[in-house]
């Protein structure tokens, strides 16, 4: 058998010692970097869900959680993320806050939230709200649901209806059962002041259970 020449061995090895002491650097990093990318990855892919409704979608799922509500364990995530099919996350401050936010057409975006719970109680109270990056003012006609979306299916459920004076361009209209409450706000579609309104937030909240 001829005999190897040491440098034309060495020469062919270089490249593959190369390869090997990469791919072990990469294993020795893999696991930090991919537990970081899969996180990223969830966390981008959990508002993919939360974009992908209109807004008359948005606003039909909204209603069908508050019309499962009974009393205030009804506010939790679970039950959020069951009837909505929206993502929510959890706060840093405690399982029981929590947040899921979304975009809509153009510019505008929603938000979910808990508010605020006194430390270590369950939310009493939750807020839906719609923004627009621009004018506060801008035209809702891309994204407008009307109050007769909320009031027909409240008052048929047993909701007893009111309201109050308007303060500031916005509307205020009240739906309550013995355990929960229902306040719709609306504002004009076009301008502030305009005969044709939308709801822009809405606030429910629960009595607690027993």
């Amino acid at each position: 058998m001829p005999k190897l020449d040491s440098h034309l061995l060495a020469t062919r090895l270089a490249p593959l010692v190369c390869v090997l002491a990469a791919c072990a650097c990469a294993t020795t990093t893999a696991g930090p970097t991919s537990a970081q990318e899969k996180a990223a990855m969830t966390e981008s892919a959990s508002p993919a869900i939360n974009d992908s409704l209109s807004a008359q979608q948005l606003h039909d799922r909204l209603l069908a959680w508050i019309l499962s509500v009974n009393d205030a364990r009804d506010l939790s995530v679970r039950d959020i993320e069951k009837h909505t099919g929206l993502s929510m996350r959890i706060d840093t401050e405690g399982p029981n806050s929590f947040r899921g936010v979304g975009a809509l057409t153009g510019a505008w975006r929603y938000s979910l939230s808990s508010v605020k719970p006194a430390p270590g109680t369950s939310p009493h109270s939750v807020l839906f709200s719609m923004g627009h990056s621009g004018d506060n003012h801008d035209d809702m006609t891309p994204v407008c649901v009307g109050l007769e979306h909320y009031q027909s299916a409240l008052t048929a459920a047993g909701f007893k209806a009111s309201q109050r004076p308007p303060r500031l361009g916005t509307e205020y209209r009240f739906f309550r059962t013995e355990k929960v409450s229902v306040r719709v706000e609306l504002r004009g579609k076009t301008k502030l002041y305009d005969e044709q309104l939308c709801v822009t937030r809405v606030f429910i909240s629960a009595a607690p259970h027993g």
